[in-house]
């Protein structure tokens, strides 16, 4: 395929996950998809026989673009703590930037329609998933093996925690245009990780302070969560 079919195929694999979004798996159609992207109808049925295929690429590119967000070096090899605070850092820069992007690296909300699709839809979901999950549990696998989180510490388990964290997070984010859920999300993730940390001083964030401050500014205009936010700054006080 040419540089410039590739570039066809993304954008209308792009289109039909943003249609998914937007109205849904049972509202979608080639002809809708076909006038989103701007392409002739030869041109869609050239890189896609039916809309089952569609359907089913849209799940494997999102799955390769959830991956390499993972498997990028500012990441590491997700093995640290280090690795894990870079991690939600780079995920909420992400929600920032745009709720519903090209390249946002979760399955969120798709994943919540295209599992209504079909059986060999949802085992190509599930595959996704057991991948990103298996990436996780390698990480946190060497952590274990390298003294850095107990041996009470199941890196299958935690894998689940972080990626349910993930896609809870995301999805919640989603329906209420506010990076908050994601924020709070992904933090108890890693304060849950890190009651496995093996030595006492990776117990708690490295900057505690820091991190509730932009905590604090994430919630501005959420009440609940500014009486939250409110309430640790007074118990770290009393600390």
């Amino acid at each position: 395929m040419t540089e410039r079919g590739r570039a066809t195929r993304d954008r209308i694999v792009s289109c039909a996950a943003e249609l998914v979004l937007t109205q849904g798996v049972s509202a979608l159609s080639l002809d809708r998809i076909r006038q989103a992207a701007s392409v002739s109808g030869s041109q869609l049925s050239h890189y896609f026989g039916d809309k089952d295929s569609l359907i089913r690429a849209v799940v494997a590119h999102q799955t390769e673009v959830l991956l390499d967000f993972h498997r990028q070096p500012a990441l590491g090899n997700l093995d640290t703590f280090d690795d894990f605070e870079k991690w939600v850092d780079l995920t909420l820069n992400f929600s920032r930037r745009k709720v519903r992007s090209r390249g946002l690296p979760t399955y969120g909300a798709l994943a919540g329609q295209l599992s209504k699709y079909d059986e060999p839809t949802r085992e190509l979901l599930a595959d996704g998933y057991h991948q990103w999950i298996s990436l996780f549990r390698r990480g946190l696998a060497r952590m274990k093996k390298n003294g850095v989180l107990t041996e009470a510490a199941a890196p299958a388990a935690l894998a689940n925690v972080l990626v349910s964290a993930h896609e809870g997070g995301n999805m919640m984010t989603g329906a209420y245009g506010k990076t908050w859920p994601d924020h709070d999300a992904l933090n108890f993730a890693l304060a849950y990780l890190r009651q496995f940390a093996a030595h006492p001083q990776d117990r708690q964030p490295p900057t505690t302070g820091a991190a509730l401050g932009r905590e604090v500014a994430t919630a501005r205009g959420h009440p609940a969560t500014k009486f939250r936010a409110s309430r640790r700054e007074r118990d770290f006080g009393r600390e």
